[in-house]
């Protein structure tokens, strides 16, 4: 069980992600990016390079931003909320995983964003794109019943394609 409570203020659930994160170390940080390297060894390689500096690139600025994040958040985490973000940070088995659910609550409920960000190109040649209010994942569909993937609680919708 995570120590997130009810009504727990959106500083405090930053402070914890923040000492959690600083625990992870970089060879951590770099066994993530070679774990997922090799999740996506059998994508085709047109895609494969593009796609896996976006993430990994994504993983790294968001570790920072969230080790480093000084802004105040007001409010506080609603049940609802609440019950997602444990069920997201229940499992601290694998740090790959744990490290990767820690930037998953951070871009979702402080910086408002995608797991994906826009312009992650799949393949297909779709992409996460923003129609400026709301953010769109073509992909999401074929994902959100993976109970390994992030996708049910990602803020992008699914798109109507």
């Amino acid at each position: 069980m995570t120590p997130i409570s009810k009504n727990m203020s959106y500083n405090d659930l930053k402070k914890f992600l923040q000492k959690e994160i600083k625990k992870i170390t970089l060879e951590q940080l770099y066994e993530l990016s070679f774990h997922f390297n090799d999740d996506v060894k059998y994508l085709p390689r047109e895609y494969k390079k593009k796609y896996t500096q976006s993430v990994l690139n994504v993983i790294i600025s968001r570790y920072s931003s969230l080790k480093n994040d000084s802004n105040n958040y007001e409010g506080y985490i609603s049940k609802e909320d609440f019950e997602q973000i444990n069920t997201i940070l229940s499992d601290k088995e694998d740090m790959i995983t744990y490290t990767m659910n820690l930037i998953v609550v951070y871009a979702t409920y402080f910086l408002k964003e995608p797991v994906h960000l826009p312009g992650t190109v799949f393949p297909g040649m779709v992409s996460v794109f923003t129609d400026g209010e709301n953010y769109y994942c073509p992909v999401k569909k074929f994902h959100i019943n993976n109970p390994q993937a992030t996708c049910k609680y990602c803020i992008a919708k699914i798109t109507d394609d």
